[in-house]
């Protein structure tokens, strides 16, 4: 009798474990699918770059193409919400999103052009500790010692993948690549505070991150000439060239899918939980480019990867996924 209350008793936990994963309002769920879009739309941004893609006219092709797609997809459901939002949270989240798109695309393009693809690759997961560091200030997120062991796995994973071992030789770009990660650790941490005081849909948050940001982007364009000569070249942009209209169609559907999902994550769970497991994105992208690239990893991306799978496990049962917050 005892061990059949027992049974009963496993069955049902794990029955209510399947179900929270796969459930809408997962934390697990929807980080999964933040992750796989992100993927993609980094594999989709790769292709278009082989085949010639300027960066920054890409970027804000696709950028409105995700505005197109979100309003399309959500406008028709929150506009009245979007309409009772009480202007200190309106502000709240146009800055969040302006600094997460505008500075952050401004800092990644520019650096990106100073620095070599080994140390941006690596650099911009740099955006795991400062999202970490700014949650602990801000949000009053706990810094444990597992968090910052797992931290650690994560940042040397990502290193091994990113650079196959490779030692990295600091250039003018890194700090700028590094401004950009603070700038999508930022507005990350100003969309959960804002979602902490007010019920706001992430669908709609999502919606505003290309409303706010692509005139940001615009403004720097527009300042360009002011720039070294490296830099100018980036923003030097033809907005009309719309020859890779297939990769920029793909990108940008990738990419509202990648907010709508990352928004939701927000709402069900920590700034901390959704960095970290954000984490692995390079897993997925260079499982993709062997299966669909034909690249090859070396075994000390393998380890990489391998360590990084281990770091998210343990970060989705160490119960950093909780809403709540630690005095």
């Amino acid at each position: 009798m005892v061990c059949g209350t027992k049974d009963r008793a496993f069955e049902s936990h794990w029955v209510h474990k399947i179900t929270m994963i796969n459930s809408a309002k997962s934390p697990l769920f929807n980080v999964s699918l933040f992750s796989l879009f992100w993927a993609l739309q980094i594999l989709v941004s790769k292709l278009a770059f082989i085949s010639g893609a300027h960066p920054v006219t890409f970027t804000l092709q696709a950028a409105t193409v995700a505005l197109v797609v979100l309003g399309l997809a959500f406008l028709p459901h929150y506009w009245r919400q979007l309409a009772r939002l009480p202007r200190s949270v309106w502000g709240s989240l146009l800055l969040a999103n302006a600094i997460h798109f505008g500075l952050g695309g401004f800092f990644s393009n520019s650096g990106m052009a100073l620095t070599s693809a080994i140390n941006a690759g690596f650099l911009v997961k740099f955006a795991l500790v400062t999202t970490i560091l700014l949650a602990w200030i801000f949000l009053r997120e706990a810094l444990t010692h597992t968090k910052i062991l797992v931290v650690a796995m994560m940042i040397l994973g990502g290193y091994l993948i990113s650079t196959k071992g490779q030692s990295l030789v600091p250039q003018l770009g890194d700090v700028l690549i590094i401004l950009a990660c603070l700038s999508w650790s930022t507005g990350n941490i100003l969309v959960k505070k804002a979602l902490n005081q007010q019920a706001v849909s992430g669908d709609l948050i999502s919606l505003l991150r290309p409303v706010s940001g692509i005139p940001v982007l615009l403004l720097f364009v527009w300042l360009s000439p002011l720039y070294p000569g490296a830099v100018q070249s980036v923003f030097q942009i033809n907005y009309g060239d719309w020859s890779l209209f297939w990769h920029i169609l793909g990108s940008g559907i990738f990419t509202a899918l990648l907010w709508t999902f990352l928004n939701r994550t927000l709402q069900v769970a920590t700034a901390s939980y959704m960095t970290m497991m954000s984490m692995m994105t390079p897993v997925l992208v260079s499982a993709l480019a062997v299966w669909l690239l034909r690249e090859q990893l070396l075994w000390v991306q393998v380890f990489g990867g391998a360590l990084t799978i281990v770091a998210g496990i343990i970060t989705h049962y160490s119960g950093e996924n909780s809403k709540g917050r630690v005095a």
